[in-house]
């Protein structure tokens, strides 16, 4: 890692403790390196001009631009492939010490087992241990016979594909059974007053939010400005499961990922 890096991610670091701006004297006590103050304020210089680093009073130390804010945390959740869980009380713990909104949902692997024609006037869609009843329709008993032993997802999948709404919107209703966590809901309310954000608060909030998103973090394509989103793969009392959380990206959630990955 060159000089460069270093006293930006340092900078960063402490900016995300303190949430405050971070001077060449303060930077120099916190740096692994041996360099002087009026070092780190060329450093300072080069990083302003490149757009990394701003600041917000002439007398005042330097502070992250948020396009410095989103490269850093692209970089930390990079290599993140699963979130780890011991417990679901460890992780609203966790949830409430780091102020964030979080959404956790287990994988359904329900295979569809049946179909059951009921006097010609319903259908009784069986997936294993569930059920949905639609009304009967002979095309659809025919094509839903040849889509037993798919799971419940690819059924949902398929269904939308081919026009089958009422099926697909009765699965994700089931589906949202498998919710096994929705703990802070006010940070979205927050987060939506405070930015005039509100067409996707709803959605934030619903199970069928996990299809539609790949692992990843995600900013202003998602969340407004000033906020993060993460999804990824999790893995809780050795279920599989998705995650989903929402929080402010100039906090530091450096601790949280620790925990988790």
């Amino acid at each position: 890692m060159s000089k460069k890096e270093i006293i930006l991610n340092t900078l960063i670091e402490e900016y995300l403790k303190h949430n405050a701006p971070i001077g060449s004297s303060e930077l120099r006590d916190k740096l692994e390196l041996d360099m002087s103050p009026s070092t780190i304020r060329v450093y300072f210089k080069k990083l302003s001009l490149e757009g990394i680093l701003t600041q917000l009073h002439t007398s005042s130390g330097r502070v992250p631009t948020w396009s410095a804010l989103k490269e850093y945390w692209k970089e930390r959740f990079y290599s993140v492939d699963t979130f780890k869980i011991s417990s679901i009380e460890d992780l609203k713990e966790w949830i409430r010490e780091f102020d964030i909104y979080c959404m956790l949902q287990l994988d359904d692997e329900t295979k569809l087992s049946e179909i059951i024609n009921i006097d010609d006037r319903f259908l009784l869609i069986v997936f294993e241990d569930k059920s949905i009843a639609l009304r009967y329709n002979e095309k659809v008993e025919r094509f839903l016979q040849t889509l037993i032993g798919y799971n419940i997802n690819s059924v949902k999948n398929i269904s939308l594909n081919v026009g089958l709404y009422e099926l697909k919107r009765k699965i994700e209703q089931l589906l949202e059974e498998n919710l096994l966590l929705l703990e802070k809901e006010e940070i979205l309310y927050d987060m939506a007053k405070e930015s005039n954000f509100y067409s996707n608060i709803r959605s934030f909030m619903k199970a069928s939010l996990f299809d539609k998103l790949e692992n990843g973090v995600y900013f202003e394509e998602l969340v407004p400005k000033g906020y993060m989103a993460v999804k990824y793969d999790a893995l809780i009392d050795e279920k599989e499961a998705n995650i989903f959380c929402i929080g402010r990206a100039d906090k530091d959630y450096r601790e949280f990922l620790r925990r988790c990955v």
